[in-house]
């Protein structure tokens, strides 16, 4: 038996994951989507997921005692840009890592606490905090920049309705022609 309870993981790795992906997919899609989203990961019939299977394997990979941020940190910035984009709530997007340690307490609790004690189980809680700290100042990044997106956008289309309504003066194209106004027409 290894001494470290990151040991869990790397012997359960794919139970983990298959349990993990279950978990998000089913809060964020309904029934008919989760069950597509579970069976096809080819990565050009099926981006989101495969995108979401390499980045849980890659993160429960580096669930490891000497863990190395340099390697983490990509993959929790390519979770939060998908999650800023597919899960509007922020509560909702970091429920992905409540998820996953709900998944090891529940399926490998026992087994850490007889192995490796409470200080195992609290130590490997601790971790999954930390990522979830990490991924949401990624995820907080993300959504401002989606929001700044559509408001520029919103910013520009009503400048466009304006300008059609003459409304508007731009100094390119010199002031608007405005029609004078005839009682007797209307």
């Amino acid at each position: 038996m290894r001494s470290s309870v990151y040991s869990i993981i790397e012997e359960n790795h794919s139970k983990i994951l298959k349990l993990w992906k279950e978990r998000f997919f089913s809060d964020i899609f309904e029934e008919e989507a989760k069950s597509y989203f579970l069976k096809e990961v080819d990565p050009f019939q099926n981006p989101l997921a495969s995108r979401i299977d390499e980045i849980f394997a890659s993160i429960l990979k580096e669930i490891k005692p000497e863990i190395s941020l340099d390697t983490l940190l990509p993959y929790l910035e390519r979770l939060a840009q998908l999650l800023a984009v597919h899960v509007p709530s922020a509560k909702r997007a970091m429920g992905t890592f409540l998820k996953l340690k709900g998944i090891i307490r529940e399926n490998f609790g026992d087994e850490i606490l007889e192995r490796f004690g409470v200080e195992g189980l609290l130590q490997m809680e601790d971790l999954i905090n930390s990522l979830m700290i990490l991924t949401f100042d990624f995820y907080m990044k993300y959504r401002e920049r989606l929001f700044e997106i559509r408001y520029e956008e919103w910013k520009r289309n009503n400048y466009l309705l304006l300008k059609r309504a003459g409304l508007v003066y731009d100094p390119m194209e010199g002031m608007p022609l405005v029609k004078e106004f005839d009682a007797e027409k209307h």
